[in-house]
């Protein structure tokens, strides 16, 4: 006879050929050596005995315990590559939104970009390799002096032109009539 995965089986671990209901469900009573065994003999443990004390905790060091000759090398950690700079990722990030929020939020993320570009790119030529991102510390760069310049335009327009804004706002609130003429005859 042989187990579900094909292994044979011993005569001794072979199914009854004839079982009789005394042979199921086995005999089990319980060992009194087992944690938490309550036998009828000896329900309360005598007062004579204290109970176990606890083991000391183990000593406090840094270097693991000596292998034992012959056993596995401990696993050590997968390499992971190079990471990408987190300030150039922050520099990218702020110099797109340089560029999109022109004007006065342009003016505080265009100099943000730029300085962390170039705080980036310092790092990651520093690293020897471990991190990188240069091409994203370098668009930050472009893009938030690109940022920095549409928001100076933008504020200098605004400047010379100050009812811009009130004005752009009442020509899209508001509708004009001709009365039923065609506007241009």
């Amino acid at each position: 006879m042989t187990d579900p995965w094909g292994n044979p089986l011993s005569s001794d671990d072979q199914a009854p050929v004839n079982p009789q209901p005394e042979d199921y469900p086995p005999d089990f009573t319980p060992n009194p050596a087992w944690p938490g065994a309550q036998s009828p003999a000896n329900a309360a443990p005598p007062a004579s005995q204290t109970p176990p004390s606890p083991l000391p905790p183990p000593p406090a060091s840094a270097t693991p315990p000596p292998a034992w000759p012959g056993s596995p090398a401990p696993p050590q950690p997968a390499w992971q590559g190079p990471k990408f700079s987190g300030m150039a990722i922050a520099s990218m990030v702020c110099g797109i939104l340089s560029i999109t929020c022109t004007g006065f939020l342009g003016i505080v993320l265009g100099p943000t970009a730029l300085g962390l570009g170039i705080a980036s790119r310092k790092a990651i030529t520093g690293s020897n390799g471990w991190k990188k991102g240069e091409g994203m510390a370098t668009a930050g760069i472009v893009t938030g002096v690109i940022g920095i310049i549409l928001s100076i335009v933008y504020l200098i327009f605004l400047i010379k032109n100050p009812n811009f804004i009130t004005d752009f706002v009442n020509n899209l609130t508001t509708t004009t009539t001709t009365a039923g003429k065609l506007q241009g005859a």
